[in-house]
């Protein structure tokens, strides 16, 4: 990777990153509450207000956006036209507590993480085209980021609360199967997100450390440092896919890194199946 070039300044403890169909750049903001589109010059516009601390978002391919909003304790859908409206809010009866990553299926279902308020409650949960909530994996030390393979089989999982990177089998019906460690790390401050590459191999944003990059056996390949410490949320972007774009809370931007290789792109629905 080369060094990172700064592309967005001035934001409010920025976290989760993506891209609309505009190749518009979106940014969560956890201290300001607000998902902002990032101008030309670089600067923060305040797109929606989310009323919390919002962390991950992602587009689908009807231009809704998603946030996982973690102070609310919901999943919320914002519109085109800036409406926001709470999309999931409880499992089965059971609230959600504080919603942190967010990655589309194939089918256009949305799995996010949940902290849990106690050591050892996380949860990967999936909302339907319903809104309607389901538990997929319990019981994790407040997961963060995830990405799914690209053939949706199996799914990666930034246990931060245990500074480790989980394996997950998923069979078609996305119901979890073998839970392995794929890695766990003895330096840094735990795992905020999660990518995967064209070649399979896994780009991990780590607190305190910056960007790692693991190999599809869970071997370190290597490590780049940031700007500053605290390393957040990751999207790729640029024409052939070959741009990483990542959150630093500290420095209060968001940096771009060329790569060698392309991304693996994301799964955004269709909503409409």
């Amino acid at each position: 990777m080369a060094a990172p070039e700064q592309v967005a300044k001035d934001l409010a403890q920025p976290y989760g990153l993506a891209f609309d169909t505009d190749e518009t750049l979106f940014v969560s903001e956890l201290t300001a509450g607000r998902v902002s589109r990032i101008r030309p010059d670089g600067r923060p516009e305040e797109f929606a207000a989310t009323g919390g601390r919002p962390m991950g978002i992602a587009f689908d391919d009807s231009g809704d956006l998603f946030v996982a909003e973690s102070g609310r304790h919901h999943l919320l859908l914002i519109s085109p036209d800036k409406e926001v409206e709470v999309y999931a809010s409880q499992c089965h009866g059971r609230r959600l507590y504080s919603p942190q990553g967010l990655y589309f299926e194939p089918t256009g279902h949305a799995l996010f993480t949940d902290a849990g308020k106690e050591a050892g409650s996380g949860s990967v949960y999936r909302a339907d085209l319903d809104g309607e909530v389901e538990e997929v994996i319990g019981g994790l030390a407040h997961p963060s980021g995830m990405v799914l393979t690209e053939d949706a089989g199996g799914l990666y999982l930034a246990e931060d609360g245990a500074n480790r990177i989980l394996f997950v089998e998923l069979d078609d019906d996305g119901k979890a199967g073998e839970q392995q460690v794929l890695i766990t790390f003895d330096d840094g401050d735990g795992v905020a997100d999660l990518l995967v590459d064209g070649r399979g191999y896994l780009l991990a944003s780590r607190p305190g450390v910056g960007l790692s990059t693991i190999d599809p056996d869970g071997a370190m390949v290597d490590t780049m440092p940031l700007p500053g410490p605290a390393a957040a949320g990751m999207v790729f972007g640029g024409l052939e896919y070959d741009e990483l774009f990542v959150a630093e809370a500290s420095t209060a931007a968001v940096y771009r890194l060329q790569l060698e290789q392309p991304g693996q792109r994301p799964f955004a629905g269709p909503r409409s199946v």
